[in-house]
């Protein structure tokens, strides 16, 4: 036996070991060894000569010399690859750390931006509420817990309150709800929309915040209420819909409910039901700042214009659904909404707008009267 081939042989194959698990490189020339230690193994054990022995030491030597060659004397230093390993680690630590804290500016800036507050809810019982809603209800620690926060709450609207949050799960992981929040100037309403999110196993809840207090908060539904258009301006627009000659549909409504919920809750129950149904009549009928005016305290005027918003409207009326199924909630407190409707399609525009109203009129009160037995009336 050739020992000193046998040595070569066992030289190589360590070095290409090494190579294999610190470099992940070497295929060919592992290909190669085996190849070589067989033809040697043939002819030393089976005699069965493939090529001369003197050849096949020098492909042998040739072989362990290109490995040596190639060979990186840090692949037998462990260290050196865990260095590497760390530093690489470093690195994209840094860049992923870069991307939190951009992201962590843009959040904050967003909220900053937003006109509604926010709250995050934690499971373990701990909140978070933005500087927007702490003006409003007039607290000063941004970190509070829910336990706390629930204390201030209105003792009608609580259960409420607590029973949307415990029914949220992963597939119905929305809510919206409305509660009475005390401070120290008295109660403002609160309206939520939060969702609820699996973060690290655990549930957290974020969720938008906004007053109904119309004082502290000019934007919500009451204020809708009093900056509407008047009756006055109403015939102008009549007016100058007449000079385009082109139909549409001139619609009055009343709420008339509205006094018995303000006897039962107060005003501002009845105002914020009121704000809320004519947002939801708008958004669903008509999207033009023009196309609702205030007649009366409870009396409204709607024009529609696009004649597939109407056909939606008229449908509703006829077969009933949740265009008009104004059920209202704030609080503990449900009632809902009861709307008459008169009708009038304009397609002559040389009357007197006067006249129009007065037919318009005369429908809604034949609407509310008890000679039809449905809530609204259209004249043809």
């Amino acid at each position: 036996m050739d020992y000193v081939l046998l040595a070569v042989f066992i030289t190589w194959a360590i070095l290409l070991i090494i190579k294999r698990l610190r470099a992940h490189a070497g295929v060919l020339e592992t290909l190669l060894i085996l190849a070589v230690f067989g033809v040697f193994a043939a002819d030393e054990y089976a005699g069965y000569v493939i090529i001369d022995s003197g050849i096949l030491s020098w492909i042998a030597y040739a072989g362990l010399a290109i490995s040596v060659f190639f060979f990186r004397a840090e692949w037998f230093v462990p260290k050196r690859i865990e260095t590497d390993r760390v530093a690489r680690l470093k690195k994209d630590h840094a860049r992923l750390e870069g991307s939190y804290e951009s992201l962590r500016k843009r959040f904050i800036a967003t909220i900053e931006l937003m006109r509604d507050g926010m709250i995050f809810r934690t499971e373990d019982g701990e909140m978070f509420i933005t500087d927007r809603l702490l003006s409003v209800i007039g607290e000063t620690e941004n970190a509070t817990t829910q336990q706390a926060y629930e204390k201030h709450i209105h003792a009608d609207d609580i259960h409420g309150v607590k029973d949307a949050l415990n029914r949220l799960t992963k597939k119905h992981p929305q809510y919206a709800l409305s509660y009475r929040y005390r401070t120290a100037k008295g109660d403002v309403w609160i309206k939520e929309h939060g969702k609820m999110i699996l973060y690290e196993g655990k549930k957290m809840i974020i969720a938008t915040a906004e007053t109904l207090d119309v004082k502290r908060y000019p934007h919500s539904e009451v204020d809708l209420l009093n900056s509407m258009r008047i009756d006055h301006e109403l015939l102008e627009r009549l007016q100058s819909l007449n000079r385009v000659k082109e139909p549409y549909h001139l619609i009055f409504f009343e709420l008339s409910n509205i006094p018995a919920i303000n006897r039962l809750y107060g005003r501002d129950i009845g105002d914020l039901m009121m704000g809320e149904f004519l947002t939801k009549l708008r958004y669903h009928f008509v999207r033009d700042e023009n196309s609702v005016y205030r007649i009366t305290g409870i009396r409204f005027a709607m024009i529609i214009r696009d004649d597939r918003k109407y056909q939606i409207l008229e449908r509703a009326l006829k077969h009933g659904g949740e265009l008009l199924n104004f059920e209202m909630k704030f609080g503990g407190v449900e009632e809902n909404i009861y709307p008459h409707f008169g009708i009038q399609k304009i397609t002559m525009f040389d009357e007197p707008v006067d006249e129009l109203v007065a037919r318009t009129t005369k429908a809604l009160d034949i609407a509310i009267s008890d000679d039809t037995h449905e809530n609204y009336f259209v004249i043809g």
